[in-house]
């Protein structure tokens, strides 16, 4: 049974079309390690220049809003689709509220699965310290998914948290196929170059062209302004133990 605390709102010009979607792959993620998830959808949603068609309405509503590049009032949940329909991407500006993190994922499976989209892929962010040798990313699936990826599965053992974990759970609860990637990822910063990984894979999954050069340009901004930044404060630390020696 649908949340009357959470509405998925389709906008009226798009509603027929969103009655059956299982020719559809449904995308989403959080801002979690590395803000993966909500990078990478971003990103996807720009470059395949797709259209706003729905939104997700909460009791809890953040009370903000702002203007983008492409839009002049942005919601914090957003419903994006191609012409086709071929994939339906939520992006998650932000985290529900704790309140209803249980309702909003349970809201997302139930109307993920009355649709009958044939698959949901999940995108979050593993530490990057967990990593153990060359892979990029690690995932895992719901038991109705009959996808079998040749990179490693999650490693037993390991927790997957936050609203991503609780979806993940939804979609295992109402039977929907859905697989899981979780790119290793900088856990304290944005970590544009795991959303790459996720964007990468999603490609080859659904057969769509997405050039990820910007995101990997991205990535290597930040890590040179990382390495300044670690540089500046090694320095200011010599300096300052320097310094002692005469006080």
């Amino acid at each position: 049974m649908m949340s009357r605390n959470v509405k998925i709102i389709i906008f009226d010009e798009w509603n027929e079309k969103f009655k059956n979607l299982n020719s559809s792959v449904f995308i989403t993620g959080f801002p979690g390690f590395g803000a993966t998830g909500y990078i990478a959808t971003r990103y996807i949603i720009s470059k395949l220049k797709l259209n706003r068609v729905g939104v997700i309405l909460t009791k809890y509503m953040p009370e903000y809003t702002l203007r983008d590049e492409d839009l002049d009032v942005v919601f914090p949940y957003e419903i994006y689709t191609d012409k086709e329909r071929r994939i339906i991407v939520l992006v998650n500006h932000t985290l529900p509220n704790e309140k209803l993190r249980t309702e909003f994922t349970e809201t997302i499976a139930e109307w993920v699965k009355n649709r009958n989209i044939k698959l949901s892929i999940l995108i979050g962010g593993l530490d990057i310290r967990l990593k153990e040798g060359t892979e990029t990313f690690r995932w895992l699936k719901t038991s109705k998914c009959n996808i079998e990826l040749n990179e490693p599965k999650m490693n037993k053992g390991l927790y997957i948290i936050g609203p991503l974990a609780l979806l993940i759970m939804m979609m295992e609860l109402n039977r929907v196929p859905a697989l899981v990637i979780l790119p290793y990822a900088e856990p304290l910063r944005p970590d544009p170059r795991a959303a790459a990984v996720a964007v990468k894979k999603i490609s080859e999954l659904i057969g769509i062209k997405i050039d990820t050069a910007e995101l990997m340009n991205y990535a290597k901004i930040i890590e040179e302004t990382e390495r300044i930044r670690r540089e500046a404060e090694e320095a200011t630390r010599k300096l300052s133990a320097s310094d002692k020696m005469y006080i």
